[in-house]
């Protein structure tokens, strides 16, 4: 059930009136909304996801006893071997053939039997986060079976994210019979779901077909038709993502709950720490809570330092998915970050530091990491590595570069789209003053005008068939 579906918004609106009409049971009304939104994508999917949250539901409430470790060690455990069964089992078995160069006959036969559960990425995290926070003390095991159920199955989140934390959903869920309708919230809720269809409709899945056809026709690509694919495909994943996040924001605010941003319009940073403080917020605060600190983080030394954090970003690329060329995206920006703090020491020793405060430095420091960043989507979105290293050696070699008045246009339209983007921070970053400005400024029909046109342009962008969400696949 995708959120830029007729049939979602028929849910959506079901669910809504019902949580508001009946208040004593909103436990229940979400409980249910959230067994029907998972169970729309497949029965088994279900069945999968249920019992694994009972197990991780009872394995919680047994960490605080005297056998907590073990509880703790088999909830972490059971996740990780469901995840890696799913997702990883014919990446495993495929590199053995090739390591080995044995012929395993009943591979295609297995493999065939194994789809993937969706969200189940995300949701094996938020276990994970879940079950980590007890054992530490963060967090209080959710004693109600029912509450632990909404706050792992929400359905605004639970398929692409937000991921999201015990301390920061439980209280709100244990809180949502108290909430009464709020118009201020409603009307962000509107606001963020507009905008996330938006996002979608008009610019990812119109971006999506161009990005296809690039990718397809690497071969015949010069330097300048790379350049401007690996763009393309920069803003399509953004939109794309940040759409899914928004719209589940959005539906939040609808039922009076808040989920945490994902993204603040990463494409402005200046240096790889800041891209991932805007970039998929809560993957990069999970993969430093729970991996790159215990790890060890920053206190055993700086070289430890950068060898914890090349490998806590090559298992986030694993992350994304089972093939050499996301582990390759997580290895370079593992890199990148590593490169960066070692600049930055180098900087700071050498007394140049002072030059990174100036706003010349900070365009220049942008611009330059938003090639860099451009460079790891080529290895994001090709379809193989061999195709990933033809792509990238076409965008440093200068091949067959052909200076012609068409690309004025097409990197035009790249400018265009990094302007929104810029205009996206400027709106966010003062949310209050742009909303005054909004309604001080323009009259009541010219506001209704604006609304129209876009719902009508959000009406004629959609398809036949909608177009999944692309963190879906992960």
């Amino acid at each position: 059930m995708l959120f830029n579906s007729l049939t979602f918004f028929v849910f959506l609106s079901i669910t809504f009136i019902l949580y508001y009409a009946f208040q004593d049971s909103r436990l229940y009304i979400l409980a249910a909304a959230d067994i029907v939104f998972y169970g729309a994508a497949g029965f088994g999917y279900l069945l999968l996801f249920m019992l694994l949250s009972f197990i991780t539901y009872l394995c919680a409430l047994k960490v605080g006893t005297r056998w907590g470790n073990l509880y703790f060690g088999l909830g972490v455990a059971l996740n990780i071997i469901n995840l890696v069964f799913f997702k990883y089992t014919g990446f495993i078995l495929r590199n053995i053939e090739n390591i080995t160069n044995l012929q395993l006959p009943w591979q295609n036969t297995l493999l065939s039997g194994i789809i993937l559960p969706i969200g189940i990425s995300f949701y094996t995290f938020q276990f994970i986060a879940y079950l980590t926070d007890i054992r530490k003390g963060i967090a209080e095991p959710c004693k109600s079976l029912l509450t632990f159920w909404v706050f792992i199955s929400f359905f605004a989140h639970s398929l692409a994210g937000p991921i999201m934390r015990a301390n920061g959903l439980i209280p709100q869920i244990r809180k949502i019979r108290e909430h009464r309708f709020d118009a201020e919230a409603f009307k962000f809720g509107v606001y963020y779901i507009i905008l996330g269809l938006v996002k979608k409709v008009v610019f990812a899945d119109y971006l999506a077909v161009k990005v296809d056809y690039y990718f397809k026709h690497i071969e015949a690509l010069n330097t300048l038709d790379a350049w401007f694919a690996a763009y393309l495909f920069a803003f399509q994943i953004y939109f794309d993502f940040s759409a899914y996040s928004e719209i589940a924001v959005g539906i939040g605010y609808l039922l009076g709950i808040r989920l945490d941003l994902n993204f603040k319009s990463p494409y402005i940073s200046g240096s790889p720490a800041e891209f991932w403080k805007r970039w998929h917020i809560t993957l990069s605060e999970w993969i430093r809570d729970y991996v790159y600190i215990p790890l060890g983080g920053s206190r055993r030394g700086f070289s430890r330092q950068l060898g914890y954090l090349v490998t806590a970003m090559t298992l986030s690329g694993l992350w994304h998915g089972a093939a050499w060329t996301f582990v390759i995206w997580g290895l370079y920006h593992g890199i990148l970050a590593a490169g960066h703090k070692v600049y930055a020491r180098l900087l700071k020793r050498t007394g140049i530091i002072a030059f990174t405060t100036k706003n010349i430095y900070r365009v220049l420091a942008v611009f330059a990491f938003f090639q860099l960043a451009n460079i790891g989507w080529v290895l994001f979105r090709a379809e193989t590595f061999r195709d990933a290293v033809i792509m990238l050696y076409k965008m440093v070699t200068f091949t067959d570069v052909v200076l012609s008045p068409v690309y004025l246009l097409y990197f035009g339209f790249i400018l265009v789209l990094y302007c929104f983007h810029v205009a996206e921070y400027i709106v966010r970053r003062d949310a209050r003053g742009s909303e005054r400005f909004w309604t001080r400024h323009l009259p009541p029909y010219a506001r209704a005008a604006v609304y129209t046109i876009l719902l009508i342009i959000i009406v004629l962008s959609i398809k036949t068939e909608q177009s999944s969400f692309i963190y879906f696949q992960f």
